[in-house]
């Protein structure tokens, strides 16, 4: 997904960012009442200091995909000041290009409803002040990342957490009892503490954000095999 480069962009062409057409359009099956609710979400693409951008009502259905350089906060503060007050009536799906593009990225959401906005953000944004809601979206993204990288030189250790992690997929990947539940079960903290590691998607060091991805598409596989059965 490395289509836009320019650092500068005319408000009014802010729209020419928009990748939704590239995923093909898709009519959504239910209403898209954007005036109710508006969920942004944001993805951190690890090698290229670049954003996802994503508008959608619920998740389901992007109005808005775009890619960004992080630091590019005029730019951003554009684009979410789109996606939060413009108009939109064409759609796509999480489709498996989307998804796969996205599938290891470090990933959060901010939920706009009203006059309220939630973040994944240490602080929130005064709902008297809506006017600067996409400027500091545009500027925590950046500041974040920042924080994002600098816990992953903390917790790797000069590359000796790499030891902790493949013990860890060991230890994922070794059935605990013949019954997938039990053996699930076992391993609910251990995947808790995981998940909890997300950051280490963004980690420079190449062999410990690949391992770490290793653990996350076993927990995943875990996940499903239990899922499949306790439904």
């Amino acid at each position: 997904m490395k289509l836009f480069r320019k650092k500068e962009i005319d408000e009014k062409d802010i729209s020419c960012l928009n990748l939704v057409p590239r995923y093909g359009l898709v009519k959504p099956g239910y209403r898209q009442d954007l005036s109710s609710k508006r969920l942004l979400e944001f993805a951190y693409l690890p090698d290229d200091e670049k954003v996802v951008l994503l508008g959608s009502m619920d998740g389901s259905y992007p109005y808005w995909i775009s890619e960004t350089d992080i630091g590019d906060t005029q730019t951003n503060t554009a684009i979410v000041e789109s996606m939060l007050h413009k108009d939109f009536s064409s759609f796509t799906g999480m489709n498996g290009e989307l998804f796969r593009n996205l599938k290891d990225c470090y990933r959060r959401r901010i939920l706009v409803s009203g006059n309220d906005v939630k973040t994944p953000f240490d602080h929130g944004y005064a709902k008297e002040q809506p006017q600067y809601w996409s400027r500091f979206i545009a500027g925590d993204i950046c500041f974040y990342h920042k924080r994002l990288k600098n816990l992953c030189r903390e917790r790797e250790l000069d590359g000796r957490y790499l030891e902790f992690l493949q013990a860890y997929l060991k230890k994922l990947e070794t059935e605990t009892t013949s019954d997938p539940v039990k053996d699930y079960e076992s391993k609910k903290i251990l995947m808790d503490l995981i998940r909890s590691e997300d950051y280490l998607y963004l980690s420079d060091n190449r062999e410990i954000r690949d391992t770490y991805i290793r653990i996350r598409n076993v927990i995943s596989k875990l996940h499903n095999t239990y899922m499949s059965i306790v439904r």
